[in-house]
């Protein structure tokens, strides 16, 4: 009978010690704020005409940038319901967007980067932006 008990028991510790380096027990556990108060969130918009080369030039431009700008911000590629491509970009302030910003206006990549999507999407008058203080 000993030796069932000291099994349970092992067992049971096991099972306990598991799930505590699973981190499940900690609070808060789930999905992240997309972004803090004070960030600046801007979702692009983009009806593509070949979303799926669209997509794939979204996703090196992020790569780009992530790499090459002065002015660190995260950027996430997604497909809208309606088909079109977007890009959710989070900058640390209003400050450092508009650095950004600038930076992308004066990079000949870029704006190369750009033309190639434009040439998969159509117009770059069809680019919506929605700025977003996070409160």
């Amino acid at each position: 009978m000993k030796w069932i008990k000291e099994s349970a028991f092992l067992v049971l510790a096991a099972a306990a010690s598991a799930t505590a380096l699973a981190g499940h027990h900690e609070k808060g556990e789930g999905v992240m704020l997309a972004a803090q108060p004070g960030q600046m969130m801007i979702v692009y918009h983009w009806p593509c005409a070949d979303a799926k080369l669209g997509l794939s030039l979204l996703k090196d431009m992020i790569a780009y940038e992530r790499d090459a700008s002065p002015y660190p911000y995260a950027a996430a590629p997604a497909i809208h319901a309606d088909g079109a491509i977007v890009s959710v970009d989070v900058h640390p302030s209003a400050e450092s967007m508009e650095k950004a910003n600038a930076w992308q206006a004066e990079d000949v990549e870029w704006q190369a980067q750009l033309a190639k999507m434009a040439a998969a999407c159509g117009s770059v008058d069809d680019l919506t932006a929605h700025v977003l203080t996070m409160q």
